[in-house]
């Protein structure tokens, strides 16, 4: 892809597995502002492959974390799926750990957001647009690299994403046709009713007040940074309006485009707060083959009762990749 830039690769381990990792840069304008851009235009890629299977006929996966949230959120995939005798890929998606004005690991969308605001870009809607587009395109620089530099040629392909992650493979899984197979953990397909299940009760009546009782409302319930916490919530509730923007952020616009051959899974949990288990089950439904499983004492990441979410999570891999098997 013009203008991109990879540096690299280095040796790496994640769980005892060795791999390599990559850096990539590859320009995107998401915010308008090129230091800004930059930062978020660059970031780690991790690679990890079988040994003993023949790269040509080893299927992969390549793994989104959520909303901020770094790529080593998702190691604990890599030897789940290399034991399969599945190739895996990780890379930081806009705004989370590497790919971010600040190094951070937390997870925290607001720590996110702060630098943003003390470098005058305030986070809008299109900003959404832009994200889902630039990360389609890393996916597309992602898949040709492996197969150029690792002889993945393989045309079994899956994308996997947890939460926010979900949402951003499943805009590149409809509206760009990539992989055969789309699976989620936590989130859905479905960006406006992902932004309704996620935003505060409160939401549209804090956006509408003027700046200074904003202020002091929002210290009340997100801390001392009122003025990022505002501008997150006020793109939650544009999604949930749902304009013209926000359709074409949609991945569910063009689910349309998904035949009967790839085939979506996504697996929440009954208690999950944040992403409603009852909206992922009506999105999976509008796919010729799609599925939810839901899961009793999971939450979003947490659980109550039985298994981990990790421990969900590889079961989960394990049945929906089952076949795919060396």
């Amino acid at each position: 892809m013009p203008g991109t830039v990879i540096h690299g690769p280095d040796s790496v381990q994640i769980e005892g597995r060795p791999g390599v990792r990559y850096w990539v840069y590859r320009p995107a304008a998401i915010t308008g502002r090129k230091d800004v851009d930059d930062a978020l235009s660059s970031y780690p890629l991790l690679v990890f492959q079988p040994h003993g299977r023949d790269a040509g006929q080893t299927p992969l996966v390549i793994a989104l974390q959520g909303l901020a949230a770094p790529w080593q959120w998702n190691a604990f995939v890599v030897p789940t799926l290399l034991d399969m005798g599945i190739a895996c890929a990780l890379f930081d998606t806009p705004l989370a750990g590497e790919r971010s004005l600040i190094h951070d690991q937390s997870g925290d969308v607001i720590r996110q957001v702060i630098p943003l605001a003390e470098r005058g870009v305030t986070l809008t809607t299109p900003m959404v647009l832009a994200m889902g587009d630039a990360v389609m395109a890393d996916l597309a620089v992602v898949t040709d690299l492996l197969r150029d530099r690792h002889g993945l040629r393989d045309g079994r392909l899956a994308l996997f994403g947890v939460s926010l992650g979900c949402l951003l493979s499943a805009y590149a899984f409809t509206r760009g046709g990539l992989a055969q197979r789309l699976l989620g953990a936590i989130g859905h397909a479905d960006l406006r009713l992902f932004a309704r299940s996620y935003a505060p009760p409160l939401t549209p009546l804090l956006v509408s007040l003027p700046g200074r009782a904003v202020g002091k409302v929002l210290s009340l319930f997100l801390g001392r940074f009122p003025g990022a916490a505002l501008a997150f919530l006020g793109v939650l509730n544009d999604l949930c309006r749902g304009g013209e923007v926000c359709v074409r952020a949609n991945p569910m616009t063009y689910a349309d485009r998904v035949d009967d051959s790839r085939r979506v899974r996504f697996l929440v949990g009954q208690e999950d707060h944040l992403v409603r288990p009852q909206d992922a089950a009506a999105c999976a439904g509008q796919f010729h083959d799609g599925a939810c499983y839901m899961v009793p004492g999971l939450g979003h990441g947490t659980t109550t009762r039985g298994p981990s979410f990790v421990e969900h999570v590889r079961t989960f891999l394990g049945t929906q990749l089952g076949d795919w098997r060396w």
